[in-house]
């Protein structure tokens, strides 16, 4: 998987789980039990983008874990010094 599209996936991931978050933010109080899934499905959501992004988010150069951001700014490798195309 090239780094621009494990990068759409680490966004989408980051929207569902907020949305998700938020929903069971807004529904706590009307609707309990489906409040608490949404914010269940949220959480989950978190720990998969946690996973995926270390996994994912490498240098396809050299292997190593390119950081935090989501390459914002982000050209060359801070390890191998390689061009990255994102």
């Amino acid at each position: 998987m090239k780094l621009k599209q494990v990068r759409q996936v680490l966004r989408a991931l980051l929207g569902a789980m907020a949305a998700c978050l938020l929903l069971g933010a807004v529904l706590a109080g009307p609707a309990p039990m489906v409040g608490l899934y949404f914010a269940a499905l949220g959480t989950v959501l978190f720990f998969v983008y946690i996973a995926f992004n270390f996994s994912r988010w490498r240098c396809p150069h050299c292997g190593e874990y390119l950081g935090r951001d989501l390459g914002e700014g982000i050209q060359l490798c801070p390890h191998c010094l390689e061009r990255l195309d994102l």
